[in-house]
């Protein structure tokens, strides 16, 4: 029995092509966009027929733009014949930032001719967000190690330091000329004792005391504690804090500590030129929300899937700040996001669920 040899059905694979999951774009050797099938239309917002035309660079987000994305892309195409696998990121209809992983290959004709290229892009966000859970329980794993060590090695000499200093100064140094000096010797080595016990909370945590809270009383203890603080920064504070607000189960010091850290972030963002800090709470859904808006020079695009990591820091901090304000947070099995706009200010905003068991 002999099989005779079918041509493949252009239509077949027409349909196979703008079914598929993945995302498939041709583009011009000018990089205008020649198809996008159902796949892209899916992961951009855009319809294919949107996208007709449009330049490739649509697509992709401004850091990327800006360092040449595209005619990097487009060089090595040429020269390799494909571009496999390659991790950046894509900029959505309506503005969300994905992480792509992108197949590109060089097209052409009969005669050798560049025609144009097509794009297999997959949408990896998932899988990167969870490579960063990994990565920041990783960094806690190792700070737990560290602060074990920080606290048992320093943790006895500092105060001794501090009794020593302490004691100089009400017996001898009261009234002599370098008692300012001894001040600040106090006053670093308590700022050292400080940054142990922090590293020391951030990778164990002391046991949270949950009982019935009201977020209202949370947010104005906290905002009292810096609001001397914020005034001397020439930052106004706005409170538009919700009538009815339901009650969560909190640790009440614990969440105010993730406020006051929220706070300080955003007065050290508003240091040099000022501006406003608005802290707002609402019943949202089955959750409380607190919202921590600031006027500041917001947070690079860049640094915002990292912003919660332990250690990562652009203003020279510790980097431990928000990365214990997230732990708290999910502690009280709530959520902690931040969205910012590049010279329009950050703006943090905190979900625990109302009424919530913790047995």
């Amino acid at each position: 029995m002999t099989h005779t040899a079918t041509q493949p059905d252009p239509a077949l694979i027409a349909a196979i092509m703008d079914m598929a999951a993945d995302a498939i774009i041709c583009v011009s050797p000018d990089d205008l966009i020649l198809s996008a099938n159902r796949g892209a239309e899916k992961m951009f917002g855009w319809t294919a027929q949107e996208l007709l035309g449009q330049p490739f660079a649509v697509l992709l987000p401004e850091e990327e733009l800006a360092r040449g994305e595209i005619d990097w892309m487009r060089r090595t195409t040429t020269a390799h014949g494909s571009l496999r696998d390659y991790e950046t990121r894509r900029k959505t209809k309506d503005g969300r930032i994905i992480d792509v992983s992108i197949t590109r290959t060089a097209v052409y004709d009969d005669a050798g001719n560049l025609i144009g290229y097509s794009a297999i892009l997959r949408d990896i966000s998932d899988r990167k967000r969870i490579e960063r859970q990994l990565l920041t329980a990783e960094r806690l794993a190792t700070a737990g190690q560290v602060a074990a060590g920080v606290a048992h090695e320093i943790g006895a000499p500092l105060t001794a330091i501090s009794v020593a200093v302490d004691h100089m100064l009400q017996s001898r140094c009261n009234f002599c000329g370098g008692g300012e000096e001894m001040q600040v010797l106090l006053s670093q080595t308590d700022r050292i004792a400080k940054l142990a016990r922090r590293l020391v909370n951030l990778a164990k945590p002391a046991g949270l005391v949950f009982m019935p809270t009201s977020v209202n009383d949370v947010v104005e203890q906290a905002t009292s504690l810096v609001q001397p603080q914020l005034g001397r920064h020439r930052i106004r504070l706005e409170l538009d804090l919700a009538r009815g607000l339901r009650a969560i189960h909190a640790d009440e010091a614990q969440l105010q500590q993730v406020l006051i850290n929220l706070f300080l972030n955003s007065q050290r963002a508003m240091a040099e030129s000022g501006g406003t800090l608005r802290v707002s709470t609402a019943n949202g859904g089955d959750s409380v929300e607190i919202v921590v808006a600031d006027t500041g020079p917001g947070i690079a695009e860049a640094d915002l899937p990292h912003i919660f990591t332990p250690f990562f820091s652009r203003s020279g901090g510790t980097g431990l700040g928000l990365a214990l304000a997230a732990q708290i947070v999910k502690a009280h099995r709530g959520t902690i996001d931040v969205a910012s706009d590049a010279g329009k200010g950050a703006t943090f905003t905190i979900r625990i669920p109302a009424a919530v068991s913790h047995d």
